[in-house]
């Protein structure tokens, strides 16, 4: 059984075909994670594949810093509809 949300057709048929890869490894991969050092990792490699030598635990910060930033805006705009909804 699959235990992911299915977006569509072509979604739950990848997600099948997919689901004993390890994350990393998915075509996908970071965009489902809200984990920083996935994205930090996934970044720097592709900025080693370009021929740049970027540090990781330098982009680690900038992706959680990113991510945080995302999350609270997020909030901040679910908060201030509720806030109008109340009034």
């Amino acid at each position: 059984m699959v235990d992911k949300v299915v977006m569509n057709g072509d979604q739950l048929e990848y997600e099948i075909e997919n689901q004993n890869t390890p994350p990393e490894l998915r075509a996908d991969w970071p965009l489902p994670s809200f984990d920083a050092r996935d994205w930090a990792k996934a970044f720097c490699k592709t900025a080693k594949g370009k021929g740049l030598d970027i540090d990781e635990g330098w982009m680690l910060s900038w992706f959680a810093a990113s991510l945080m930033r995302g999350f609270d805006e997020a909030n901040a705009r679910i908060a201030q509809r509720v806030s109008a909804a109340v009034s």
